[in-house]
């Protein structure tokens, strides 16, 4: 069943989460001003709602991408004030009515805006702060350019351009460059438990229950996404894919629009990236991919 009302997760690691025993307060909410020039580094000890706007900005700038309308940043204190706060908005069909994937939630945006948690961010460095609003902040542009109509795309193209862009704004802040953050990808990609050959076909990873189930079994879901999406910005540019967004979400069938954007069909770059994620190979060495340093 589509889910309008959530564009994307993202997940903490276990020794993130926390146990909170009290009722919350209310969360922060800030309205996101990227009205400033987009900065080339940010400080360490930047509050979230600076690092937001910031964040906002190059998005905006830096990358051409829409963050023109009004977006509010609910900064929650802990997992109850988090879990609160969207059901305070979305009722208790909220994610689905499945509140199991809530506790380990460091940010969901939404149609209202991005929900993010206080006591995951202020806890982790610069580099995870920044990865995790950029990601976010993406599926609000996201938003822009679909006008809302984001829920009928594929799940992979959304989440995985949405890590593209969280590189690409690591690139720009000076924390890590866009190869360096690719190499990771690839590595935990080509060194998955699961072979690549047994991971899912594209199509597979287009609706959110599909999506969901992957990424509870495979932890390189996120990162077979991310590497889709860079090879169809390689094969036919960016530009190409912020016009298949902005148009293919007014087409009943999101793939009518495909041959107006890309250079090749659906299939044929369905199966081009099959094969191409098989001859990635294991690497020799190297770190793996963190489950929050994508997303």
């Amino acid at each position: 069943m589509a889910r309008w009302w959530l564009v994307a997760m993202i997940l903490l690691g276990p020794a993130a989460l926390a146990s909170p025993i009290a009722a919350a307060p209310p969360c922060l909410e800030h309205e996101i001003a990227p009205g400033v020039p987009a900065p080339t580094a940010l400080r360490p000890s930047a509050p979230h709602t600076e690092l937001i706007d910031a964040i906002a900005s190059v998005i905006r700038d830096a990358l051409g991408l829409p963050f023109a309308k009004s977006h509010t940043a609910y900064i929650c204190g802990d997992e109850v004030a988090f879990t609160e706060g969207l059901l305070r908005n979305f009722g208790v069909g909220a994610i689905g009515g499945d509140w199991s994937i809530a506790p380990s939630a460091a940010g969901i945006a939404t149609r209202v805006g991005v929900f993010l948690r206080d006591d995951f961010l202020t806890r982790v460095t610069l580099h995870r702060r920044v990865t995790v609003v950029a990601h976010e902040l993406a599926h609000l542009s996201q938003q822009e350019l679909t006008g809302e109509r984001e829920d009928r795309l594929p799940v992979w193209m959304l989440e995985g351009h949405a890590d593209w862009v969280a590189f690409q704004v690591l690139d720009r802040l000076g924390l890590r460059t866009y190869d360096e953050s690719r190499a990771v990808v690839a590595r935990s990609v080509a060194g998955a438990v699961t072979p690549v050959e047994h991971f899912p076909d594209l199509d597979a990873l287009a609706g959110h229950a599909t999506w969901n189930r992957s990424v509870r079994s495979l932890a390189a879901t996120y990162g077979q996404a991310f590497l889709a999406v860079e090879f169809l910005i390689e094969r036919s540019g960016h530009g190409a894919l912020v016009k298949f967004l902005g148009s293919a979400g007014k087409a009943d069938d999101p793939r009518d629009r495909w041959a107006e954007a890309f250079s090749t069909s659906y299939r044929e770059f369905a199966n081009d990236f099959r094969a191409h994620l098989k001859n990635m190979g294991r690497p020799a060495t190297g770190p793996t991919i963190d489950p929050m340093s994508s997303r």
